[in-house]
């Protein structure tokens, strides 16, 4: 099985590659079925993977001058300090189990549909306004519409505890304005610092087995530049629609698995 699991690991650094993300949706469950690592340290790995090979797949863009910083501080501020919030206060709040419409409900599983029906939203979005896409990283946008985009996001990813570059590469290219390969490179800053930050605010840094990691690390890299490579060879128009078909057959996985397999 842990051949398996390197081989996936492989695909969640393509897909963070190609996509700007969408590997950390898969990180998890890879590390906690085929590794057999407990849930809570699996999230320590997970974030420290997708973190240094985000921050990694961004340099070239970087030494290129094609992102745009102005935008991921409007945006990732204001993301960053709700994703705290909400971690921090509002889903302490939420009961493991409530009751609607006089059905009980259970939380994770509201959350998870939630998550899901956003995904298939966004990836619906994409599919239909392929031809309508700014390929600039100076089109005008509205400032104070994407920083309450970003405290919208924030909110979103702190409540469904992932969501990544589903939902933050089609916020930056609807409300940022940007083309789907600069809202996928400044997509991957985001992830970056934010899992960067979760990774070293964890309490279970000493429990990990860091020669494992740099293992798994390493090779999450090798995908990131498969999927960089492939990203050099679509254009925008061929991009766009294959990440919101990709988003849309996550969503749908979700709901099954929620609705039908639980």
């Amino acid at each position: 099985m842990e051949y398996i699991g390197y081989l996936l690991t492989i695909v969640i650094g393509l897909l963070i590659g190609l996509f700007g993300g969408g590997g950390s949706i898969l990180t998890v469950p890879v590390l906690v079925y085929l590794f057999v690592i407990p849930t809570s340290l699996a999230t320590t790995y997970s974030l420290a993977i997708v973190s240094f090979t985000s921050l990694i797949a961004v340099i070239p863009s970087f030494l290129k001058k094609q992102l745009s910083i102005k935008r991921t501080i409007q945006f990732g501020l204001p993301s960053l300090i709700t994703l705290y919030a909400v971690r921090a206060f509002l889903l302490p709040a939420i009961p493991n189990q409530f009751f609607l419409f006089g059905y009980a409900i259970d939380k994770n599983t509201s959350l998870l549909i939630f998550f899901s029906v956003l995904m298939l939203v966004a990836g619906s979005f994409m599919i239909r306004q392929r031809n309508n896409e700014p390929d600039c990283i100076d089109c005008p946008y509205n400032s104070l519409v994407l920083i309450f985009a970003g405290l919208a996001e924030g909110t979103i990813t702190g409540i469904v505890g992932a969501g990544g570059g589903f939902i933050i590469v089609p916020i930056l290219m609807i409300f940022g304005k940007l083309g789907m390969k600069q809202a996928v490179a400044n997509s991957l800053l985001i992830i970056g610092v934010k899992s960067f930050i979760g990774f070293i605010a964890s309490s279970d840094l000493p429990l990990l087995d860091f020669k494992f990691l740099m293992l798994l690390i390493a090779i999450a890299i090798l995908g990131m530049y498969l999927g960089m490579q492939l990203n050099k060879r679509l254009n925008a128009k061929q991009l766009k629609p294959i990440f919101g078909y990709f988003v849309i057959i996550m969503g749908i996985f979700i709901l099954f698995k929620e609705l039908i397999f639980s």
